[in-house]
């Protein structure tokens, strides 16, 4: 059987953005939602700066 590597969930996080920003997202995520008749969540994030290994 293979071992499979461990999950690293840390390597990422919520990006840091500005009000503006955020509202930005969120208008494209109605847009998108509009248009496709789907729920959407668009997830902005940035490399962390921990290094688990």
């Amino acid at each position: 059987m293979e071992e499979k590597q461990p999950m690293v969930f840390d390597r990422y996080i919520a990006a840091d953005l500005s009000p503006d920003l955020l509202n930005r997202v969120m208008m494209l995520e109605s847009e998108i939602r509009n248009a496709t008749d789907k729920d959407v969540v668009l997830i902005a994030y940035e490399e962390s700066q921990h290094n688990p290994t």
